[in-house]
């Protein structure tokens, strides 16, 4: 039962559909745990060095 003539209003009704799962973080230990680039495989070129403060956090 439609409550309107708007075009929308089926689409309004239906369930969100699951957004696509996250990727993985990197595995503890790893070179690449904690680099916020990481995307599942191992970059080429890793800027986490760059990335610290010069205090070494």
């Amino acid at each position: 039962m439609n409550f309107t003539n708007n075009r929308y209003e089926k689409m309004m009704k239906q369930r969100p559909q699951p957004m696509a799962p996250s990727v993985p973080k990197a595995p503890r230990g790893s070179r690449c745990a904690g680099c916020p680039y990481w995307r599942g495989i191992r970059c080429m070129a890793c800027y986490r060095e760059l990335l610290r403060t010069p205090d070494g956090r």
